[in-house]
C-alpha cells in the first residue's frame, strides 16, 4: 500500500502543469502519514474481526429467554390489618418527610418550660442530656421511616429500568447487538448498579443511626447506674451514720402518747 501511495503522489506531482510556484514536498512527512494510515487500517481490521467473532458467538448461544429473571416485588405493610399503628406503617410504605405518622403513634414528650429555679447546674446539665437522648431518637426514627418509604417507591423505578435493559440484552434483533449498542448497555448496567448502591448505602446509614441512638441510650443508663454507685460509695457511710444517729435520738425522745 505504501508503494502505491508513493507512486500516485509522484504521478500527481509530475502530471501537474508547470507554474510559477514550486511545490514543497517532504518525503519524510509522506512516509509518516502513510504509516499512520496503515496502522489505522490494521486497527480497523482487527476490530471488525473481533466484532464478527462476537456475532458468531452470539448466534451460537441461541435464544436467551431462558435467562430472563422475573422481578422481585417489594413487600409492604398491610395497613388494614392494624388499627393503632397504621399512621406510622403508612410512612414505611410511602414515606413521611414531616414525621406525622410517627408523632401520631408515639407518646408526646412535654417541653420543659418550668424548671426549678434553684436547680443546681450539674443537675440541669444531666436533665438536658437525658432530654437530648429522646430528641435524637425521635429525629432518627422519623427520618429513617421516611427514607424506607421513599426507597420502596424508588424500587419500582429501578425495577422498570432493569427490565428494559434486560429486554435489550435478550433481544434477537441485530441492531441491539452492534458495537455501539453493546457499549451503551454496559454503561446503562453500570449506572443502574451505582443507583442501587446509593439506595443500599442510604439504608445502611439509617441503620447505623439507629444503632448509634440506641448506643447513646444504653450508655446514658449505664452512666446513671455508675454515678449512683459512686455516690453510694462516697456518701454511704455518712448517710448510714446520720440515719443511725437520727433513729437513736428518735428512740430516746419517744414517749407514749
Amino acid at each position: 500500500m505504501r508503494r502505491v501511495v508513493m507512486m500516485l503522489t509522484m504521478t500527481g506531482l509530475l502530471a501537474r502543469p508547470a507554474a510559477a510556484q514550486l511545490v514543497v514536498f517532504d518525503p519524510a512527512n509522506l512516509v509518516e502519514a502513510v504509516a499512520i494510515a496503515e496502522q489505522a487500517q490494521r486497527h480497523y481490521q482487527e476490530l471488525m474481526a473481533q466484532y464478527r467473532t462476537i456475532q458468531r458467538m452470539s448466534k451460537g448461544l441461541g435464544s436467551l429467554e431462558g435467562y430472563r429473571i422475573p422481578g422481585l416485588g417489594t413487600a409492604r405493610h398491610d395497613l388494614g390489618a392494624w388499627s393503632f399503628g397504621r399512621p406510622w406503617l403508612a410512612a414505611f410504605n410511602a414515606g413521611d418527610p414531616a414525621g406525622a405518622g410517627y408523632w401520631a403513634t408515639t407518646i408526646p414528650l412535654q417541653v420543659p418550660r418550668d424548671l426549678p429555679a434553684r436547680m443546681p447546674m450539674a443537675a440541669r446539665r444531666t436533665f438536658e442530656r437525658q432530654y437530648a437522648t429522646v430528641e435524637i431518637s425521635d429525629s432518627v426514627a422519623t427520618l429513617g421511616a421516611h427514607q424506607v418509604g421513599a426507597l420502596r417507591g424508588y424500587h419500582g423505578q429501578l425495577q422498570s429500568a432493569v427490565e428494559e435493559l434486560e429486554g435489550d440484552v435478550m433481544s434477537g434483533l441485530l441492531r441491539y447487538h452492534e458495537a455501539t449498542a453493546i457499549l451503551d448497555k454496559i454503561a446503562s448496567g453500570e449506572l443502574l448498579g451505582r443507583r442501587q448502591d446509593m439506595a443500599a448505602n442510604q439504608l445502611l446509614s439509617h441503620a447505623l443511626e439507629q444503632l448509634l441512638a440506641r448506643g447513646k441510650r444504653l450508655r446514658d443508663s449505664e452512666a446513671q447506674t455508675m454515678n449512683m454507685q459512686l455516690v453510694t460509695w462516697r456518701d454511704g457511710r455518712v448517710v448510714n451514720d446520720a440515719m443511725v444517729a437520727g433513729t437513736g435520738d428518735a428512740l430516746r425522745t419517744w414517749r407514749q402518747p
